[in-house]
Order: structure tokens, then C-alpha cells, then sequence
């Protein structure tokens, strides 16, 4: 079959539904984390309305995306029969296991203990720089917004360019 946009609208990609709190305006947030969970993504009253919404965002990216030559991935399904015990055998060169127990002994933990903490805190550390990046990228709209709110207006002051103040540095 040609993978064209027909192909791409039938594939089952897994949808996230959360809900929106009252007080940011109420319904329901859809989004296909495997495509970008800030890319693939739309809101409404209802989660059938958000789900619709979604799909009219998945076939516009998806147009532009095969019009551009971008590879579009297709769903990958979970292996549910895959247990997971919280335990995996990890071979590192000498010099980073000597690094790690040093690293443990002088936090008074284990080796194991010291590489869960590491492993944990540079996740949760790369997470809250995608919410910045996030972030950074509502604020820079939003200013692009007041200038041209501002040129509409027929104010030719130059409004200060306060974008770079939130750059992201994304090797951090």
C-alpha cells in the first residue's frame, strides 16, 4: 500500500486524554505522545470533540509533514507481555564505575542507590526542560503578538525585544 495520507489517517496511534482544570477554561486535552506531545495536540468541550479536533490536527501535520518529505513514524505497540522487574544488568567502562562508587561513597549511599538517583534526576531534569522550552515558546508568541499589536496600532517605537531573555539551551 502507498503510504500516502490515507495510509497515515488509518493508523491507530495511541491517544493521551487529561482533563483541563475549571479555572484554565474546562474540557478535555487529546495529543498523540509518540508523534510530540506538543505537536500532536488539541483541546475541546468533550473528549469526542478533542479527539476530532486532534484528527483534523494528525491530517494537517501529517499533509505538511509528507509534503516536506518528513518521515512520519508509525504507532508502535507496547509489549504487554513484557514484565518488568525494576532490575537491569548495566556493563560501563572502568574508569565511570570507579567515578560512580567515588561519587556514591562521598553521598554516604550505595553504588546502586547513587546510579537510581542519577538516572532518576536526569530524567525528571530533561522533562522540566521540554516544559520550559514549552513555555518559552507561549511567551515569545505572546510578544510577537503585542508587536504586532503594536505596529498595527501605528506605534513605530520599536517595542523591546525581550525573546532572548528566555533562550533554551537545549545541550544543558
Amino acid at each position: 500500500m502507498k503510504k500516502n495520507i490515507e495510509y497515515y489517517m488509518k493508523l491507530n496511534y495511541p491517544i493521551e486524554i487529561k482533563k483541563i482544570a475549571d479555572n484554565e477554561g474546562g474540557g478535555y486535552l487529546a495529543s498523540i505522545p509518540q508523534l510530540g506531545k506538543n505537536a500532536f495536540v488539541a483541546d475541546g468541550k468533550t473528549i469526542d470533540e478533542a479527539i476530532g479536533n486532534l484528527e483534523a490536527v494528525k491530517e494537517f501535520l501529517f499533509k505538511d509533514y509528507l509534503a516536506k518529505g518528513i518521515s512520519i513514524p508509525e504507532p508502535q505497540e507496547e509489549d504487554k507481555s513484557k514484565k518488568y522487574s525494576g532490575k537491569f544488568l548495566l556493563r560501563v567502562p572502568v574508569e565511570l564505575h570507579k567515578f560512580l562508587a567515588t561519587e556514591a561513597k562521598k553521598n554516604n549511599t550505595t553504588l546502586n542507590q547513587y546510579c537510581t538517583y542519577v538516572l532518576t534526576r536526569k530524567s525528571i531534569l530533561s522533562s522540566i526542560k521540554e516544559d520550559i522550552f514549552e513555555v518559552k515558546n507561549e511567551i515569545n508568541k505572546v510578544f510577537t503578538w503585542i508587536q504586532n499589536a503594536e505596529y498595527k496600532m501605528g506605534n513605530t517605537k520599536k517595542l523591546n525585544d525581550y525573546s532572548n531573555i528566555f533562550e533554551y539551551n537545549k545541550s544543558a
